[in-house]
């Protein structure tokens, strides 16, 4: 994180600054926010993925029992003034995975990405993304400590960048561009656009001219060219909507990229403020893989070796730090959702938060009883679900992935290789 950086914008008076750690921002009546509003009145819903590359210590995580009145885990216990707003899943999984480490690269789609084709593991933010499009500035936001979780994939296949820096992330989110880089990024953003026009009317000449398999390489060629203009429109719309005024305060000094206290709350206060300005709908935050000592307290070995800790107390009493860790930051999270006060309810009650990873027991390689909890989005929550089927089966991720994307108002029956919905 570059400290050493100022960024001063105008000081408005008669306004309230959001306060945040790091982050003063002022909101202004803004037109974004005017033809991002919802017709009808009703609120819009917002999405937020968390996930951990590296899965969750199952001993510490899953409480031991499925009453109402259920003891939350050792690694859950931040939670406690949340007790009723979230739900914990046992036994959920994507069935077909199998790809040890590199399931957390499909925990958002349920499709092993190495053997997919382009697009066919479209993963579920990036199906709400498209629901939302550019009614905002950002149809979605990708956040990422630690490295690359790489979960989220567009309809052509594409893999979704993460901002690591909070920095550039505030400066995307809340920095506007110079006069003279506007009319710039609008002329290369109008060249792009007749680029596209005059591929795409090749393209779909060629298409009547060959054979199946080659219409289908075309189909996927075409798609990637949609959403490319698609992209390009909806910049295009905003280019010239201020973003909210912000201050950003460098005070906050990171030691380095594995200073997780420091930047974790300041990655998710960002992302708080993101939501609250409606800036987008849609995120994703990762904890990511690597073989790093994490700058926690009780801390002292590399994050990947500790997951394979051979049941060692030393090795397990870390591992349990850093998982405990990773819960807390989304407590705090929930807790300033729950705090903010809206027309129908509160923020918490009006985002979904879901915390998962691809792998239920790293140290095994398992990709089987997935860590998940589901949080807000107006759900009745208080419980620990048990999700074995009447088969014996496990419940397919994919399932709550259908409720979510539902609650989320997409019209959708089945998400990828889902067998039904959750009740929730």
């Amino acid at each position: 994180m570059k400290t050493s950086t100022i960024i001063k914008t105008r000081r408005f008076q008669r306004r309230t600054f959001l306060k945040a750690a790091g982050v003063s921002i002022a909101l202004p009546t803004l037109e974004s926010l005017t033809h991002a509003a919802p017709s009808s009145g009703t609120p819009p819903m917002r999405m937020v993925c968390i996930s951990s590359a590296l899965g969750m210590n199952p001993q510490a995580f899953f409480p031991t029992s499925f009453d109402d009145d259920y003891e939350l885990s050792p690694t859950l216990r931040s939670l406690t003034d949340l007790r009723n707003d979230f739900t914990v899943f046992s036994h959920m999984d994507h069935p077909g995975i199998y790809t040890k480490h590199g399931a957390m690269n499909s925990l958002l789609s349920g499709i092993d990405a190495k053997k997919a084709s382009a697009g066919e593991n479209f993963s579920m933010d990036q199906v709400a993304a498209a629901h939302v499009g550019y009614q905002t500035r950002f149809p979605s936001v990708h956040i990422s400590l630690g490295g690359s979780q790489g979960a989220s994939w567009t309809a052509s296949g594409i893999k979704v960048r993460e901002e690591s820096d909070p920095l550039d992330l505030f400066r995307k989110l809340f920095v506007n561009d110079p006069e003279a880089a506007k009319q710039a990024r609008k002329l290369e953003l109008d060249q792009q656009g007749s680029v596209l026009d005059l591929v795409r009317g090749q393209a779909t000449r060629l298409e009547k001219s060959v054979n199946p398999a080659d219409r289908e390489k075309l189909d996927e060629y075409l798609t990637a060219i949609r959403e490319a203009e698609s992209r390009i429109q909806g910049m295009q719309r905003w280019q010239d909507v201020p973003k909210p005024t912000v201050e950003f305060d460098d005070s906050v000094n990171a030691h380095g990229n594995m200073d997780y206290p420091t930047l974790s709350p300041v990655m998710f206060d960002l992302l708080f403020l993101a939501i609250q300005s409606d800036s987008s709908r849609v995120f994703t935050a990762g904890f990511g893989m690597h073989n790093h000592v994490i700058e926690i307290d009780g801390v002292n070995t590399g994050y990947h070796g500790l997951t394979h800790h051979g049941n060692l107390p030393e090795r397990l009493k870390q591992l349990r730090i850093i998982d405990a860790f990773y819960i807390e930051q989304m407590a705090r999270f929930m807790a300033k959702l729950k705090k903010t006060k809206t027309a129908g309810s509160n923020l918490l009650d009006e985002t979904m938060v879901f915390f998962g990873s691809g792998l239920g027991d790293a140290s095994r390689h398992s990709n089987r009883d997935l860590p998940i909890v589901l949080a807000g989005g107006g759900f009745k929550h208080g419980r620990h679900v048990d999700a074995t089927q009447h088969t014996g089966t496990q419940t397919p991720l994919n399932n709550l992935f259908t409720t979510m994307l539902q609650n989320f108002g997409v019209e959708i029956a089945r998400f990828n290789n889902a067998t039904g919905t959750v009740a929730l």
